[in-house]
């Protein structure tokens, strides 16, 4: 089928292109390729690593479907991949093959590094079906993005899937917090409120992390301020699920969340924790799936992570993997096989003998293809 495919540096610059791009994204359900995260990064890391959008029309001028993407030293990724957690080609059901097909002959031979995609996802082979010459894919890692499917559900059928204990450490704690503290739960409603509320999340969840091995990786100026300006973003078109459980009208626990089309996606949390013994992050996430089933939403998507406290409400998961397609004798597939190698061998290592030898080889793992800096 004949298509126009165009690289645009500013997508702004092409009318209508911009709220079509939305409403496929929020189809998949999935902010991370939306044009408001796109956004966010070009503002915060487009200096450092230029934006572009790859973009796909059918014969009739109807949008096919776009790869939000950035130039990242000799590579090209997904535009926001550094602060996300789930990409593909923003595409109607079934097209995002042939969108990435159509796209990847824009980019000729540069290579793609794909952060968090799905395993086993039709489109990474299609890809390297459109670049020019002999492509292959390396495997630079694996994770798995839990989820809780919540089509049919009410609250009572949801914990009625659960354990006895599950369901009384809910039911009791958060009555112990509603009624016996007068605890309340707020949500970010207006525009004014989105940049104290952000600023409140991110101290409560760096309380969390302070005393936790490895800290948090969401904690530097820049990422806070990208998150800011997406927060806002999202508040605008009905996205946002920033809700604080306070006490006294002082926020207590905080989670940081979105809506978008059928999926509620809990992104990160915090809290006080001279709270802990209260469970109070417990019964904010529990709060918050109760409104996500009470909002009608297919799912509940906890995402990137395999973390104890995720495996308590969760009942499925998805794999995803991070490659590199590059020519089989690019110098960049080269370092992404060192890359896993790297991985490979340190996985059986203690948390503090990792983090040393990560210190020593710092100057080398910049230059790796798999590396996400916040």
């Amino acid at each position: 089928m004949s298509r126009d495919v165009e690289i645009l540096a500013d997508p702004a610059d092409e009318p209508g292109l911009v709220d079509d791009w939305r409403a496929l994204a929020e189809a998949m359900g999935n902010a991370f390729v939306s044009p408001e995260w796109y956004a966010a990064y070009a503002r915060h890391y487009g200096q450092e690593a230029p934006p572009f959008v790859v973009r796909v029309r059918d014969a009739d001028g109807s949008l096919a479907g776009l790869l939000p993407l950035c130039r990242s030293g000799r590579t090209v990724r997904f535009a926001g991949a550094n602060v996300g957690d789930r990409f593909a080609p923003v595409a109607a059901p079934g097209r995002a093959a042939e969108v990435a097909r159509a796209a990847a002959g824009a980019l000729g031979r540069r290579p793609v590094t794909l952060h968090n995609v799905d395993v086993g996802a039709d489109w990474v082979a299609a890809l390297g079906e459109g670049m020019s010459g002999r492509v292959a894919a390396t495997h630079l890692r694996g994770g798995v993005m839990p989820f809780v499917p919540l089509t049919g559900h009410t609250w009572d059928s949801f914990l009625g899937a659960r354990s006895r204990n599950f369901r009384s450490q809910v039911r009791r704690k958060e009555r112990a917090l509603l009624e016996g503290e007068g605890a309340k739960v707020r949500a970010t409603a207006f525009p004014g409120e989105v940049r104290g509320d952000i600023a409140e999340f991110f101290r409560l969840h760096e309380l969390r992390w302070d005393s936790r091995e490895g800290g948090s990786t969401i904690t530097s100026p820049t990422v806070q301020a990208f998150h800011a300006d997406f927060a806002a973003a999202a508040l605008e078109r009905g996205w946002l699920r920033l809700s604080f459980l306070e006490v006294d009208e002082r926020a207590v626990a905080a989670l940081y969340a979105w809506r978008i089309g059928g999926r509620y996606a809990y992104f990160q949390a915090g809290f006080d924790p001279e709270w802990s013994e209260k469970s109070v992050g417990l019964v904010l996430m529990a709060h918050t799936v109760r409104e996500a089933i009470e909002e009608g939403a297919d799912e509940y998507d906890l995402l990137l992570g395999d973390e104890t406290y995720k495996a308590r409400f969760a009942t499925d998961e998805r794999a995803v993997e991070t490659l590199v397609v590059a020519g089989t004798l690019d110098p960049t597939r080269l370092l992404a096989q060192v890359d896993a190698g790297l991985r490979r061998a340190t996985d059986g290592l203690s948390p503090e003998l990792r983090a040393r030898l990560r210190d020593v080889a710092q100057p080398v793992l910049a230059r790796m293809p798999g590396t996400r800096s916040r």
